[in-house]
């Protein structure tokens, strides 16, 4: 009899639920044998301390089913013993039944830990319905990157380029010229056999964007155990019918190996040549 006039005198300080406001269940405190009394005062308290702050506060009885406008639903627990008393307010998602804030109070009395959580709970509860009521932010669609399905354009191979090389047949040098031009020019070669390179010109050269003509002026071995040589070569570059360079490029001595094959001497001379012209092509021909 005394819980139920307790629990009629706790419905009167409670103001009547309306259906635009957010409602807050509040059930009874779970408390031990001997601190079972205390729990509708301390409900009595806690729901005081919304209403005055004119949150809408719906008391559910023991066998009453929680409402379905409400939000929140607000319990909690009293343990303890002597001057050692804990309460625990819950709040609670009421659709989701996620625990979304955990109060505590620990004092001497149940009295005074009464107070501590009237003076949290409200400002929780507040939060919470506030935190509700935030909209979240509107999903970002992310524009996949275009992924361009055509297969990558080849790169036009560098077109072929014209050579003349003029010496006697039996020349080593003129063979090495000819055999090593194409590993150093990295193209396709159209050779033009038995032409002196002064009639490299744009009647010869007209179709093709470069041409390049070697005239071995000289070529002399130094046997020996480790053999050497030297060269003279006449060394004419024609870009898009336009003489480029034109000059007779000599190298120093080229160093053999031991026993080495005079094939093999003559390539090694003719890859000095080129490499004394790189640096001049590139100059004269950029885009080499």
């Amino acid at each position: 009899m005394r819980w139920l006039v307790a629990f009629v005198l706790l419905l009167g300080l409670v103001r009547p639920a309306r259906a635009d406001d957010d409602a807050v269940a509040l059930l009874p405190l779970d408390a031990d044998a001997k601190l079972e009394l205390y729990s509708q005062s301390v409900a009595s308290e806690v729901s005081r301390a919304l209403a005055a702050g004119q949150i809408d506060v719906v008391v559910v009885g023991p066998k009453m089913a929680v409402p379905t406008k409400a939000r929140l639903i607000v319990d909690g627990t009293i343990t303890g013993k002597g001057d050692h008393i804990t309460l625990t307010l819950r709040i609670r998602d009421a659709r989701a039944g996620t625990v979304l804030a955990t109060l505590p109070a620990t004092a001497a009395s149940v009295s005074d830990a009464t107070e501590q959580l009237s003076s949290q709970v409200l400002p929780a509860v507040r939060a919470q319905l506030d935190a509700l009521h935030v909209e979240p932010p509107p999903a970002t669609t992310t524009t996949p990157p275009r992924v361009d399905h055509r297969l990558p354009r080849p790169k036009p191979e560098p077109s072929p380029v014209l050579l003349v090389v003029h010496g006697a047949s039996t020349d080593p040098l003129a063979g090495a010229l000819s055999t090593e031009f194409q590993p150093w020019a990295h193209r396709a070669v159209r050779p033009l056999p038995n032409t002196l390179v002064d009639m490299l010109g744009p009647t010869n050269a007209n179709s093709y964007d470069v041409a390049f003509g070697f005239e071995v002026l000289g070529y002399t071995t130094l046997p020996g155990n480790i053999p050497s040589a030297r060269a003279r070569v006449r060394v004419r570059i024609l870009a898009k019918g336009q003489v480029v360079f034109d000059r007779v490029v000599r190298t120093d001595t080229v160093v053999g190996d031991k026993g080495i094959a005079s094939d093999a001497l003559a390539a090694r001379t003719a890859r000095e040549v080129f490499a004394i012209v790189t640096p001049h092509l590139k100059k004269a021909i950029p885009s080499w």
